[in-house]
């Protein structure tokens, strides 16, 4: 029986979230995910539809962006 794992990618209102038969997750940076996926990934983004992983290692990278209220550059998530 394959079991799925889900991972969030993005905590957000309109959330990322990655679905593959097994994943691991190593932080590299707070803004920089890398993923090892098993078998096939697929990235799940509201309205943008779905997507399918090409490789086994996938890195996951947050935009980051200049905040002009705070002065401060912060991950943009959407």
């Amino acid at each position: 029986m394959n079991v799925s794992k889900e991972v969030v990618l993005e905590p957000s209102s309109n959330t990322h979230k990655l679905n593959a038969n097994g994943v691991s997750v190593v932080e590299i940076t707070p803004s920089i995910l890398k993923l090892k996926i098993s078998g096939s990934g697929y990235v799940t983004h509201g309205e943008h539809g779905t997507l399918v992983t090409e490789t086994e290692t996938v890195l996951k990278y947050v935009q980051q962006e200049y905040n002009p209220v705070t002065k401060a550059m912060q991950n943009a998530f959407d």
